[in-house]
């Protein structure tokens, strides 16, 4: 019997893309969305807007669709918000390091205050019984430490020292930054000038930037080892703005010349915190101060409690934390982290702090650390969350779970499962951390139920 040949399938190959209409077309914008694009309704589906806010009719054309929902860009204002300004740096729409610009700064943290409370009710069934004044930024020069890609055009060999073009992995050259402090900005002309001759430039493929209080790193990130002309160079330049040079090959970081003096003080807990080049830190050193009070006014220490550090890093909470607390346990998934806190809180004199390190998405319960009590809790994790863990710490039936955020989706998912623990969602706010961009930091503090 003749077998019938197969059916062709139709795959997404064989299927024409649809095309996508040159025509601007007018839409209203409804609200803004986690990335900080506006959002509208066109053709019944959510449509995307980048440049847009809320209460704007704007002109745009669409850049991409997609089943559910299409993205588009605004290229005209045709009815503008009260919110809207001119944005602070010429770069800004090419480069991928601000979103926001365009939004007037105090407007910036409510809306993101907004969001941050609307994916909370929408993704974990939760809302804060009370939202507490945000933690405010000024607008420029907040960021204390920065990564600055490195380039050489080949048709040129001309050098591009920048960040990432939006929606590229491509380079945009840039010469200052407003975001960033001062001396971050001096290293880039002195950087440019170093390099503009070398030959090697592709062997060095980004700069990391970061300020202590005093001194300063400027590390390379190198495929190959650059020349000491270079190094030498490099080293003298930077040594005028009290930067010490380090070299990255993706195995180790070492000091070209000589170490730096790298730490920065929290002076209301006399608290003093070293870090080396590579260590976590948060980039706005004034919001870390003014979080950290925040953080000891609502956990409201006193000599009795034993406090829990969930991904202590350097200590940056932990310290503080044992000026007012009993004893203090942090824990951190990397062992350089836990020698420089242990080493932080011995320089401080601090003798009621222990680290420890574990992975803390993993089985916990073989740490001698898992077995002890403690009445109040501190998270801080990564983009990723702290669901793993969260479900681990049930047993401590700890008074307070206090929860540092940078991801507001992964803390309406971990809010809900706290909730579903028997926490009380008591206090919420936002921390303007990052300005013109559409990251967005928060606080969330959640209570046990009393028995009665």
């Amino acid at each position: 019997m003749r077998k019938r040949p197969p059916q062709r399938r139709h795959t997404a190959k064989n299927t024409p893309k649809q095309a996508i209409p040159d025509t601007p077309i007018d839409v209203q914008i409804k609200r803004l969305s986690h990335e900080g694009r506006g959002i509208a309704r066109h053709e019944g589906k959510t449509l995307f807007v980048t440049g847009a806010l809320p209460g704007e009719t704007v002109s745009a054309r669409l850049s991409k669709r997609h089943r559910r929902y299409d993205e588009a860009d605004c290229i005209n204002v045709i009815t503008p918000a009260a919110e809207r300004v001119e944005p602070i740096c010429p770069h800004y729409g090419v480069c991928g390091g601000c979103d926001l610009q365009h939004l007037a700064h105090d407007q910036q943290i409510e809306q993101k205050q907004q969001i941050v409370l609307d994916q909370l009710a929408r993704l974990g069934k939760v809302q804060p019984a009370q939202t507490d004044s945000p933690l405010r930024s000024k607008a420029t020069g907040y960021r204390r430490s920065a990564r600055l890609g490195i380039n050489q055009l080949q048709r040129d060999g001309s050098v591009i020292i920048g960040f990432r073009r939006r929606g590229s992995s491509k380079l945009t050259s840039i010469d200052s930054c407003p975001v960033l402090e001062n001396k971050l900005n001096q290293v880039l002309p002195l950087l440019r000038e170093a390099l503009v001759d070398y030959d090697n430039v592709r062997d060095i493929t980004h700069a990391e930037v970061t300020l202590g209080d005093d001194q300063g790193a400027l590390t390379l990130r190198t495929k190959k080892r650059p020349a000491d002309a270079l190094l030498n160079q490099l080293s003298q330049s930077i040594a005028t703005l009290d930067l010490c040079l380090y070299l990255d090959n993706g195995q180790e970081v070492r000091a070209y010349n000589e170490d730096c003096k790298l730490s920065y003080a929290l002076p209301e807990h006399k608290v003093d915190l070293a870090f080396r080049p590579g260590d976590f830190l948060q980039v706005n050193g004034d919001i870390n101060q003014q979080m950290i009070s925040r953080v000891l006014e609502w956990l409201n220490l006193n000599t009795d409690d034993r406090v829990l550090d969930l991904f202590s890093g350097i200590g940056n909470f932990t310290l503080p934390l044992a000026r007012y607390a009993d004893e203090v346990v942090g824990v951190e998934g990397i062992d350089a982290m836990v020698a420089r806190a242990t080493q932080n809180a011995t320089n401080n004199g601090l003798e009621n702090c222990l680290f420890y390190r574990a992975n803390l998405s993993s089985d916990l319960r073989h740490h001698p650390w898992f077995n002890q009590g403690f009445s109040k809790i501190l998270l801080d994790p990564p983009r990723a969350g702290a669901y793993e863990v969260i479900e681990q710490i049930g047993h401590y039936n700890a008074e307070q779970i206090l929860y540092v955020s940078c991801n507001p989706a992964a803390l309406a998912r971990d809010a809900e499962k706290l909730v579903e623990m028997g926490y009380l969602f008591t206090r919420f706010c936002v921390m303007d951390m990052f300005p013109h961009t559409s990251h967005v930091e928060s606080l969330a503090l959640f209570e046990k139920k009393s028995d009665h």
